[in-house]
């Protein structure tokens, strides 16, 4: 069955380890959206961040999808698609358990950055966001609007792993948690993942799961890579995403996504 939709998340996979696209990946993409095919965008990025890396691609105004699928988003319009979340309710009970167990919580409400208070990690992650966290106190573990996600990060794995457990154990009927990369746990509202949005995506424009392309490199991108008829994982992947892939393909320093498109394009 032929590719229709190319599935693309960005960090460790796409992107360089320097932040960039190449020359010659966003050549060939925009080359593959000539021909026909639905380019999307999948990333784990809160939206104003995704977006800033999606222009450089300048494909139009495209659904992007964000925040692990969580919310999908025109490109240049802003305009959403779907938006999903933790009901306040719910978020609160997860932040108030965070601070009795002494987790680093940031949450994430109408894609602005929430803590309440420093902890001295924001520099060492403003790379991936586009905006400053806000402080604000008490009002943190007290939401009144659904919170996009909440995410912990701790550069122990043991710590990981624990927080994880943790989360799972008291709240996992109604989140998914997952490892996205670095040091980073991610708390979303229960189905949320790259692979439902992208079905979502894929009902719209009558595209079956087999006729899609998808590329990732952490354990955010495994349901996609499962779903997608034709999955790589990059090179340099977490061994999770290697297993759930079809295929590998070089690394993102290598420009591995775009020398399988490219392939792809000169067998047609």
């Amino acid at each position: 069955m032929p590719v229709r939709m190319i599935a693309i998340d960005l960090d460790g996979t796409l992107l360089h380890d320097d932040m960039t696209i190449s020359a010659y990946s966003r050549r060939v993409i925009r080359k593959a959206m000539q021909k026909g095919y639905e380019i999307v965008v999948a990333t784990g990025r809160m939206w104003d961040s995704a977006r800033a890396k999606a222009e450089m691609l300048q494909l139009g105004n495209v659904p992007l999808i964000c925040y692990t699928g969580a919310w999908i988003m025109m490109s240049e319009t802003g305009e959403p698609v779907r938006q999903e979340g933790l009901s306040p309710e719910l978020a609160s009970a997860i932040l108030i358990e965070s601070r009795k167990q002494g987790w680093q919580a940031t949450s994430f409400i109408d894609d602005r950055i929430y803590m309440d208070k420093p902890n001295g990690t924001e520099e060492k992650y403003q790379k991936y966001r586009s905006k400053k966290p806000t402080y604000i106190g008490e009002d943190f573990y007290c939401p009144t609007k659904p919170v996009t996600r909440i995410v912990f990060a701790d550069p122990s794995p043991e710590k990981r792993m624990d927080i994880r457990k943790g989360i799972e154990k008291r709240f996992g009927s109604e989140v998914d948690v997952v490892f996205p990369g670095d040091d980073f746990i991610d708390v979303h509202k229960k189905g949320v993942n790259k692979a439902a949005a992208v079905q979502f995506l894929c009902g719209q424009k009558g595209i079956s799961p087999q006729e899609v392309m998808a590329f990732g490199n952490t354990e955010n991108d495994v349901p996609l890579l499962r779903m997608a008829g034709f999955s790589y994982a990059v090179s340099n992947a977490d061994k999770v995403a290697k297993k759930a892939a079809r295929f590998l393909c070089p690394s993102n320093e290598e420009d591995g996504v775009a020398k399988v498109i490219d392939e792809m394009l000169l067998e047609k």
